[in-house]
């Protein structure tokens, strides 16, 4: 339908890698927090285009992990398995009160009176962080979209963390400052 100019594969891989999960029978979960609105011009064609390959991407992932799940549960006793217990994609929001409002004026453009309607706003979060079985942890700057991680274009830095020494294994899962990390911030 269009071409594709994107080169890194950061999705497919995660999307491998949660149907390899699925395919061992182990517990696995990506959460991806999306913008709730996207930056430019809403009807603008660049827009509208990333839009575009987001909803694609979304899809071909949600698609590949559905077939991962049909043919675990065909083949074992598992059933009642669901997309949602290995990927999520979820985008932040506050909601304010009309008492709590820090807004000014009147609303006078269609954006200000649904904004004013809705009272809904976005949490922007600038900060990109990965943690992959509590063995390795990635924070940097860098978006998951091939401007980012093309290399010749935006600048980003990245800073990775790996604790050889506490790996998970047969017994146990993986239980260094990664681990104790993700409980931290998830707490």
């Amino acid at each position: 339908e269009r071409d594709v100019k994107c080169h890194n594969m950061v999705a497919a891989e995660l999307t491998m890698k949660i149907c390899d999960k699925i395919a061992a029978r182990e517990p696995f979960a990506v959460y991806i927090l999306l913008p709730m609105w996207m930056e430019g011009i809403p009807d603008a064609a660049a827009t509208q285009g990333l839009l575009y390959w987001q909803r694609v991407t979304i899809e071909a992932m949600y698609q590949k992990v559905h077939e991962a799940l049909q043919s675990r549960m065909a083949n074992s006793p598992d059933h009642g398995l669901k997309v949602s217990d290995y990927l999520n994609f979820y985008c932040l929001g506050t909601r304010e009160t009309s008492e709590g409002s820090q807004a000014t004026g009147v609303p006078t453009t269609e954006d200000e009176k649904l904004l004013a309607k809705t009272r809904r706003h976005q949490i922007y979060i600038h900060s990109k962080m990965m943690i992959v079985d509590d063995e390795v942890c990635l924070i940097g700057t860098a978006n998951i979209n091939q401007r980012s991680l093309d290399g010749c274009r935006d600048s980003e830095i990245m800073m990775t963390s790996w604790q050889p020494d506490h790996l998970a294994s047969e017994k146990s899962i993986a239980h260094g400052d990664i681990h104790a990390y993700r409980l931290h911030i998830w707490a």
